[in-house]
């Protein structure tokens, strides 16, 4: 008590915490007395407080628990792997090449027998072309023939026996002879009619005893008068007149001809030069346009695509030119060997025009000197005509070449209607499936363009085909140039087909079997730049849970995932993440 009272009356102030220093001290004897000897009970001051201590357990174990989670979920994603791929769209094709069946010759559609997704076996018609057309023309062509085949008959008729003029003109009527042709005929006849006259004059042949005595008698008589001599001597002047005036119109026609080839010549110098300075023209604004664009491209303004572009412009518009230089040239050259041509036939026809007008004017001479016939005069009249009629026999034979060669340019002209005919029945080239049915009646397909009148998808798989792997249907699908550079042969995919839900029917898997060298251009449907891709497909069925089986078609869009990295960690993917966002923190925007 005089402890406590002392301490009480502390002139520091601390009485108060003398209180306390003397209770810990209570507290701790107590404590040590208790395992000698039990203690009554101590009471401490109502002002005493107490101090209270949490237990460190729940605070470690929480710290434990977390670091263990923390060492699991790092250790797991390293060793844990995640699929990486690069979906693509895309649709089933055939494996095999699709058939175009186009029309091998121009004509109508005028039967469609087919309709799309019709199965056809090859050799089936197909489509029927109107082949009325092609009758018409093979039946104008096979009179043509025959008309050529009839007058090389008349023609080689004409020539082994002597027609009179009475059966030349029959036989001219019914062939309807160009008119060159028959004043030949004519002439021909004339001539043997002539000669035979003469030789009846001089009783030489069997034609000398078709003439009666008394006939024979005045026919010699007559002919030793002068104006047996001028008729004579008057036919000949005619004949010499006729062939003249048949000169004179060939030399019209062909001076003609020759005003013609010259303005045509001019037409093609004139064009030619109009071409080669429009083409000129061109060249020099490509060239322009490649100059102004150089230094746009040296700055980067331009890419160097479109510099190439226009270098190529240029190379193509200078070969354009020189083709053109080329082709007016020959078109040129030719003309004027038609022009040369036509001036030597004139030179020759004039030549042919003095000639004959120095016989007629040697006829009239003759005519005018008559003198009694004799046997020499007639002699020498028939050797003339002798000459006359081999000439005329040279131009005949002329006359059969030229008309055999025309009936072999229309044997083959008939065989190629036929073949067309022929064509006009447009069958199936192999089994399969009809799609993409373009022919319709009335259609004008034009083969010039490789317009495909319908397609054929081939039928079946093949027998020899045994792998999985390489089925009737492959997917191709488009991917983009940003993605192909992780895309390989030989990468495993999952296709899903768009047209079944994939949680109820499921996938397909496949593998990578082709990649386009070469990126696509951006067109209405794709607004990228991408590469194809051909996938195989391990079925050509989808099985269902109760085991029955749905066939895949061509042109089934498709989605496919191709597995371009399987070994990947999580742990991978994080640091990616988070590379990513440390490139994002060292750019400025």
């Amino acid at each position: 008590m005089n402890s406590n009272s002392n301490n009480g009356q502390n002139g520091k102030g601390n009485g108060k915490s003398d209180e306390l220093t003397q209770a810990s001290k209570n507290v701790a004897t107590t404590t040590k007395n208790k395992s000698i000897t039990p203690s009554l009970p101590t009471f401490s001051p109502p002002e005493q407080s107490v101090i209270l201590k949490q237990s460190p357990i729940w605070s470690r174990t929480i710290i434990w628990t977390l670091m263990s989670v923390t060492t699991a979920a790092l250790i797991w994603s390293v060793f844990a792997k995640i699929e990486q791929v690069v979906g693509a769209q895309g649709q089933l094709k055939p494996q095999g090449k699709v058939q175009e069946v186009q029309a091998p010759v121009n004509g109508v559609v005028q039967f469609v027998k087919v309709k799309d997704g019709d199965r056809v076996n090859k050799g089936d018609v197909l489509v029927l072309m109107d082949s009325s057309a092609s009758q018409v023309q093979l039946e104008s062509l096979k009179k043509i023939r025959a008309t050529a085949e009839k007058e090389n008959q008349f023609y080689r008729l004409l020539m082994a026996q002597d027609l009179t003029p009475a059966a030349v003109e029959s036989s001219i009527a019914q062939l309807k002879l160009p008119s060159e042709i028959a004043d030949l005929a004519r002439n021909r006849a004339a001539l043997v009619a002539e000669n035979q006259l003469y030789q009846a004059q001089v009783n030489e042949g069997a034609s000398s005893s078709a003439l009666q005595g008394e006939e024979l008698a005045r026919l010699e008589a007559a002919r030793r008068e002068a104006n047996s001599r001028q008729a004579a001597a008057r036919l000949e002047m005619e004949q010499l007149a006729k062939q003249l005036d048949q000169t004179r119109v060939q030399l019209a026609d062909a001076r003609s001809q020759l005003i013609n080839d010259r303005f045509v010549l001019e037409e093609i110098k004139t064009r030619n030069a109009n071409s080669m300075k429009q083409g000129q023209e061109g060249l020099d604004i490509e060239r322009n346009i490649l100059k102004d664009i150089e230094p746009l491209g040296e700055e980067g303004a331009v890419a160097r695509y479109q510099i190439n572009k226009q270098k190529q412009s240029v190379t193509d518009r200078q070969n354009e030119l020189q083709q053109q230089e080329a082709n007016g040239k020959i078109d040129r050259e030719k003309q004027e060997k038609e022009v040369q041509t036509r001036i030597a036939e004139i030179s020759r026809l004039e030549q042919e025009e003095k000639r004959y007008s120095l016989l007629i004017s040697q006829a009239r001479e003759k005519l005018i000197n008559t003198t009694v016939i004799t046997e020499k005069d007639v002699r020498d009249k028939m050797a003339d005509n002798y000459k006359k009629i081999a000439e005329i026999d040279s131009q005949i034979s002329r006359v059969i070449i030229d008309n055999n060669k025309r009936i072999a340019e229309l044997d083959s002209q008939i065989s190629q209607a036929q073949q067309t005919i022929k064509y006009q029945k447009i069958t199936a080239p192999i089994d399969g499936v009809v799609f993409d049915l373009k022919a319709r009646p009335g259609f004008v397909p034009q083969p010039s363009q490789a317009e495909a009148l319908l397609k054929i998808v081939p039928d079946g798989c093949p027998t020899q085909i045994k792998d999985a792997a390489k089925g009737c249907l492959v997917a191709e699908v488009d991917v983009t140039n940003q993605d192909i550079g992780f895309v390989r042969v030989g990468q495993k995919t999952d296709i899903r087909i768009d047209s079944f839900s994939y949680s109820e029917y499921g996938d397909i898997k496949g593998e990578v079997i082709s990649i386009g060298s070469d990126a696509l251009p951006p067109d209405e449907n794709h607004r990228f730049y991408r590469f194809p891709v051909r996938v195989s497909l391990s079925s050509q069925e989808l099985v269902l849970k109760d085991k029955s089986t749905l066939p895949l078609q061509s042109g089934m869009s498709v989605s496919v995932n191709i597995k371009v990295n399987e070994n990947r960690t999580v742990l991978g993917l994080f640091t990616d993440m988070f590379n990513k966002q440390v490139d994002t923190l060292k750019q400025v925007r």
